[in-house]
């Protein structure tokens, strides 16, 4: 049984692999330049697969903050 976790959260998405007792491998991407701030507890999933041995390769990113620039918008 193979469980979706694209788009959780990923404290939701680790919860449901670990009940589900599936071995999966973690990576983080980050921004290559620190121009915008992060969610410091924001991490989503943003990609899986399947390796051969039928552990999860799992990438997760930190969100963004929104920021309200100097014309007032909101990004």
């Amino acid at each position: 049984m193979e469980i979706d976790v694209v788009g959780r959260p990923w404290h939701l998405a680790k919860t449901l692999l670990n009940d589900a007792h599936i071995m999966y491998n973690v990576t983080v991407t980050r921004p290559t330049k620190d121009f915008f701030k992060l969610e410091p507890e924001g991490y989503y999933v943003i990609r899986q697969r399947q390796l051969s041995d039928g552990t999860l390769d799992i990438r997760i990113a930190a969100r963004l903050l929104k920021e309200v620039s100097s014309n007032g918008l909101q990004d």
